[in-house]
């Protein structure tokens, strides 16, 4: 279900950029335009009332999307507004968190077409820890919104048992050969070693970043949460979160000299968004989501998912020259 997906994800992109102005005017066009298809490619169709009841009664007020489990009851409640509507406005989370509270549905999401935001709802843990998709259409490449939206595909959605799909498996086909045709009888295949476990580093044990970060994206071998960072000059720090590491690295960054208000605002790889700014906005003038200031005039989010987080971090250490190697995670108690 990839292709499609990725497909209404491009045209999505396409609208955005062609037809900003009259679709930020108007939540309903935003609606038809942008929200209704990609809902539709993960499995929702709007326009099926055994799937999606729209405008979801929740005592006096309404949700904008109901999407329905097996049973017919709510999976998840949706909050759409219109394109270039500041989502990080605390009233639009709480209002989109209450319904879903008042109901008892464990599943909470707001989008303006653009940006898609999930929410856990009763999970006792930091709003920011509870996030389960933070993706932009404009801002991210297709496969990996793709990805990150897979966890609102409505056989994962609906089942209960909801999953949240971290890294794609690529393959390249532009290259490679048809598959040959079934034997109607094929023989069984021939016997082969098993190969041996993968060996898993010891809790408390030190790996450079980029062998961490490789480790972590890999479907087959799991990591826990680091409990601490350390860095060439053999200071350290301890984290509680992922986004510790993006703020840790730019206090070490600038402790050193190498990440100043002079040098802002430090670009994310990609080129689309900050990784840090000298105020705590973003690249297109918006309020900053949970920002911190690492000090006068650097100012990092605390918002975003954790694969976004070691990437803005990432690009912090790109833009300040300094080898990812020199950066050791240590590695934290295994669930």
């Amino acid at each position: 279900m990839l292709e499609p997906l990725i497909e209404a994800i491009e045209t999505a992109k396409k609208r955005i950029d062609q037809h900003r102005q009259t679709l930020s005017e108007n939540e309903t066009r935003t609606r038809g335009a942008l929200i209704d298809p990609i809902l539709k490619a993960l499995g929702w169709d709007p326009g099926d009332p055994a799937l999606v009841t729209l405008e979801y009664s929740v005592g006096s007020l309404r949700a904008d999307y109901a999407l329905l489990d097996h049973d017919g009851e709510p999976a998840a409640v949706f909050e759409a507004k219109r394109l270039g509507a500041a989502l990080n406005d605390q009233c639009h989370r709480m209002q989109m968190l209450n319904y879903a509270n008042t109901e008892g549905i464990e599943y909470a999401g707001l989008t303006d077409g653009d940006r898609w935001e999930l929410y856990s709802v009763f999970e006792r843990a930091h709003l920011n820890d509870r996030r389960l998709i933070d993706i932009s259409i404009v801002e991210d490449e297709p496969h990996m919104c793709a990805l990150e939206l897979l966890t609102l595909w409505r056989l994962n959605l609906a089942s209960g048992k909801v999953q949240k799909v971290r890294t794609p498996i690529i393959f390249n086909t532009e290259n490679a050969s048809p598959p040959p045709d079934r034997d109607p009888t094929p023989e069984p295949p021939p016997e082969q070693t098993p190969a041996p476990p993968t060996e898993l580093p010891l809790e408390g044990e030190w790996e450079p970043f980029p062998e961490y970060l490789e480790a972590y994206l890999s479907p087959d071998v799991p990591r826990p949460l680091p409990s601490a960072i350390k860095f060439s000059d053999e200071s350290e720090a301890p984290i509680h979160r992922w986004y510790d590491i993006h703020v840790e690295i730019a206090k070490w960054l600038h402790s050193k000299g190498m990440l100043t208000r002079e040098q802002m605002p430090a670009m994310t790889e990609n080129g689309r968004t900050y990784a840090a700014n000298s105020e705590p906005v973003t690249h297109d003038g918006k309020e900053m989501a949970s920002p911190v200031e690492i000090a006068d005039g650097v100012y990092v989010s605390k918002h975003r998912s954790a694969s976004r987080k070691m990437s803005h971090a990432i690009s912090l250490l790109q833009h300040c020259n300094v080898d990812q190697s020199d950066v050791h995670l240590k590695i934290g108690p295994w669930e």
